[in-house]
């Protein structure tokens, strides 16, 4: 199987879960050799990307973990920015898509999406 690209999105279905499909995104590595220019368009990316996926299959809802804070070393509150930002904007051409979610599994990581969105 070839490695998915960063910034690529790719569906699958959702088996036992939940949700009846999975967008999967890969996230550039913060600390890994690169210009920061590129890893902001490419984590902005792995949003949009996602979105657009969606939103050609007519889905009306998605939600997304805090893509790139964990072992690939994004400061949250960079990536939170970059996050809502890039949501932002595919949602203005996704009108399919009418319920976006930031799934954070702690409160450090809400916190930022929280002040984000106020």
């Amino acid at each position: 199987m070839k490695p998915m690209e960063e910034g690529a999105a790719a569906i699958t279905p959702g088996f036992n879960l939940p949700s009846r499909y999975i967008i999967h995104t890969a996230a550039p590595v913060w600390t890994a050799p690169g210009e920061k220019s590129a890893k902001v368009a490419t984590l902005a990316r792995c949003y949009t990307a996602s979105i657009m996926m969606a939103a050609s299959r007519q889905f009306t809802s998605i939600a997304f973990p805090c893509l790139g804070t964990g072992n690939f070393g994004w400061p949250r509150d960079f990536a939170c920015a970059i996050a809502v930002a890039a949501c932002e904007d595919a949602l203005a051409k996704a009108p399919s898509i009418t319920r976006l979610v930031f799934c954070c599994l702690t409160e450090a990581d809400a916190e930022p999406y929280r002040a984000a969105l106020r």
